[in-house]
């Protein structure tokens, strides 16, 4: 029995992100978010009119491959895709412009709170209109914050017209009141009460129309950039839980001699290369005009890799002996990473209620 990671995501910036992965995945060691900057990773998804790579998903995919194989957790998916898509999928103005050319820099660093789903309004903050500019009320949901970060980019609902705006602020004009805390898989969350925070008119990005096209643009890049780091943990867990039944000895044999785990190893490659292969053939669906077949195909997409993720995760524990696993271990760390990633921008249950209703045609 063997099995090697094989690359899914080939490209110049793979080579870079497991060389950063390597440096930093010791379970003890600080992860320096900054580093996203240094690298000019950021500007991946940038176009080159704004200054930026002008590169495709498949460079992000390479990112987050690098990160998956040593279960390294920097918020890449946010700050390198999901923003600069949502920005870049904005209507032209200045101010947008010069942001995607400062986070090509390297000088602005936006991560985005709360929500994406047109199936969670009820989590967002509420945009009331005032005179001179809008009262922002109500909570930033759990997100991802380092001392790097100068901007963040959120869905609010205009209490007025109860339609979708985006907006950005600045860090500094967050109050002090949050909450923060460490994830299992050693993501820095922070949740934001904004009270009744006044903000200016140039804070408010998009609204309407608009503000739906960039929330879609920003909703179709997290599902596939949820599905690829599952995918790509799947790949180099496989190869661990491998490597590990070879080299683990038991009745004078190695595991990997046993049936019954042969078995299940053999699930396991299953579902990978399913997961795998619906992967490769959704990434069409980035480029399409976002139309129901589109955004059923993600759906789709979310409810295998999500459900495939908690299985796998269940599954290489016992293979690494299940309570006599410690957080220390890769595959462990691989594991964290699945179970959290199985509840990004979503779970199962929501993808398969979204396409439940594009099947009956309600959607």
């Amino acid at each position: 029995m063997g099995f090697e990671a094989a690359t899914i995501f080939p490209g110049v910036l793979l080579e870079g992100a497991e060389r950063v992965a390597k440096k930093v995945s010791s379970y003890e060691a600080a992860i320096p978010p900054g580093i996203i900057q240094e690298m000019g990773w950021s500007s991946t998804l940038i176009s080159e009119s704004n200054g930026g790579y002008g590169g495709t998903f498949a460079d992000i995919g390479s990112l987050l491959e690098g990160m998956a194989s040593r279960a390294v957790n920097l918020p890449i998916m946010t700050r390198c895709c999901i923003v600069p898509g949502m920005l870049e999928a904005a209507p032209e103005q200045e101010t947008v412009s010069n942001l995607l050319l400062q986070i090509a820099q390297g000088v602005a660093c936006i991560e985005l709170a709360g929500s994406l789903s047109c199936r969670e309004t009820h989590k967002l903050a509420q945009l009331s209109p005032v005179t001179d500019g809008w009262i922002l009320s109500g909570q930033l949901d759990a997100f991802e914050w380092t001392e790097c970060c100068t901007h963040v980019l959120f869905c609010a609902l205009d209490t007025a017209s109860q339609k979708i705006s985006i907006v950005l602020i600045e860090a500094e004009q967050l109050p002090d009141q949050a909450r923060r805390f460490t994830t299992v898989e050693r993501r820095r969350i922070k949740q934001v009460d904004l009270g009744s925070l006044k903000i200016a008119n140039h804070s408010v990005l998009a609204q309407g129309d608009a503000a739906l096209a960039m929330r879609q643009a920003g909703w179709k890049l997290a599902q596939v950039s949820v599905a690829a780091d599952i995918v790509c943990t799947m790949n180099y867990m496989l190869a661990e839980t491998v490597s590990y039944l070879q080299e683990r000895k038991q009745f004078g044999q190695a595991l990997a001699q046993f049936q019954v785990l042969r078995h299940d190893v053999a699930k396991l490659y299953v579902s990978f290369e399913t997961g795998k292969n619906l992967l490769i053939a959704s990434l069409r669906s980035l480029d399409g005009a976002g139309g129901s077949d589109d955004l059923a195909a993600l759906d789709l997409l979310g409810i295998y890799t999500r459900e495939q993720a908690i299985a796998f995760a269940q599954s290489v524990i016992q293979l690494h002996g299940g309570m006599g696993m410690t957080q220390e271990t890769m595959a462990a760390r691989m594991a964290s990473r699945l179970l959290a990633s199985a509840f990004r921008f979503g779970d199962a249950y929501s993808h398969a209620k979204a396409l439940t209703q594009f099947q009956a045609g309600t959607k």
